[in-house]
């Protein structure tokens, strides 16, 4: 989830249209992928379901280009600020991403698909305990890929201080870092299982799914410091396109669920990760369209993206439970035709609401406190050099 992962903050000047290109496809495909459970589509159109999952693999590439970009300016700063540095970069991420979260885990616990429970019982949901390494619940299934995205925000940059504070450059603590995060993850995968979790819920568990966000950071990190590269990924977009085409195929066709070792499985994660994250540059070189109306739809869902994945299911389950009031269930639901534009316009009604009510607010509040930081860190330089 993803997230994957969203920048709402970001002012639209500053915004990189093909970045909300490539965050709009991945909403989309986890939106289609879970909306193709629902009603009765023709078999040919339900078996694309899985492409939610490819959605969340190119969310959590674009999360790692993004935040890697951030981390990798910010950390040239470390030596100096230490522990400032690190705690301002925990407190925008977290202001960012956790307001949302929490809002929908308490409304999951009376209104989730796998029905009412207790705080008491799902506590560990707060502190992202629930698919560290082991199966998680159906309880508030889609923070599987926050709970990824949370303890990379929280992992890595500690890490990458750490080799910082060992005395290596920043340069060359990122890539520490970085092949740390694409290795641990592989070898957990074929062998270091703390618990035994089948192949098929693999894919949800944190300590297995780390090297995606990883790779992402990588492209950051070759964005950075080779430019040249960076480009010529850019320019060649149509190699590792092919390959994520194959991959896809590969998974209509049974693939990795059926191959008869952990290596091949995992092998097959890490290859998604890695075409997937190849695409980011194709992506960032994109220019808006000619036609103003699409600009307008890419900008407004990939702004409103992280309420649109939070909440989608929940729309789902609004809308279900409103035709089974009304008696609409045989002639709406069954209908993809009918249903399908009730699910997609309920999902972005409640997205517009949850990001308008939930998440600008505190993107404000944290901005008006990044800036009084700001500010009185000026004051106190201007007291000390007495101007």
């Amino acid at each position: 989830m993803n997230n994957p992962l969203p920048v709402g903050s970001v002012p639209t000047a500053h915004r990189s249209f093909g970045l909300d290109v490539c965050r709009t496809l991945a909403c989309l495909l986890v939106v289609f992928g879970h909306m193709l459970a629902h009603s009765k589509p023709h078999p040919v159109l339900a078996g694309f379901a899985f492409l939610a999952t490819f959605g969340v693999d190119l969310f959590f590439c674009l999360s790692g280009f993004l935040i890697g970009r951030i981390l990798l300016k910010e950390a040239t700063h470390w030596r100096e600020e230490k522990i400032g540095g690190l705690t301002g970069f925990w407190y925008r991420r977290w202001m960012r991403t956790l307001p949302l979260y929490f809002f929908f885990f308490f409304v999951s616990l009376k209104f989730d698909w796998a029905g009412a429970t207790t705080f008491v019982e799902q506590f560990h949901y707060l502190i992202f305990a629930q698919n560290f390494a082991w199966n998680m619940t159906d309880f508030y299934r889609l923070s599987w890929s926050l709970a990824v995205e949370e303890w990379f925000y929280y992992t890595f940059p500690l890490v990458m201080m750490l080799m910082i504070g060992l005395g290596a450059g920043v340069r060359r603590a990122a890539m520490i870092v970085i092949v740390i995060f694409m290795v641990v993850p592989f070898l957990a995968r074929i062998g270091l299982p703390i618990q035994p979790v089948r192949y098929d819920d693999a894919r949800y568990v944190v300590l297995y799914r780390l090297d995606a966000i990883g790779f992402g950071v990588l492209i950051a990190y070759i964005y950075t410091w080779h430019k040249q590269i960076f480009d010529r990924l850019a320019r060649f977009w149509y190699v590792p396109f092919a390959f994520a085409v194959a991959l896809i195929v590969l998974t209509r066709q049974g693939l990795p669920w059926t191959a008869g070792s952990k290596l091949e499985q995992s092998l097959f994660f890490t290859c998604s990760a890695i075409f997937f994250a190849a695409l980011i540059p194709a992506f960032f070189s994109l220019g808006a369209s000619r036609s103003k109306v699409l600009n307008r739809f890419v900008r407004y869902t990939s702004l409103i993206s992280y309420s649109i994945y939070l909440g989608h299911i929940f729309a789902f389950i609004l809308v279900i439970n409103v035709l089974n009031r009304y008696g609409l269930q045989t002639i709406v639901y069954d209908n993809p035709w009918l249903a399908y534009p009730v699910f997609i316009a309920c999902v972005y009604a409640l997205a517009h609401l949850t990001y308008t009510c939930v998440e600008k607010p505190f993107l404000r509040l944290r901005d008006v406190n990044i800036l009084s930081m700001l500010k009185f860190l000026k004051g106190l330089q201007r007291f000390g050099t007495g101007k």
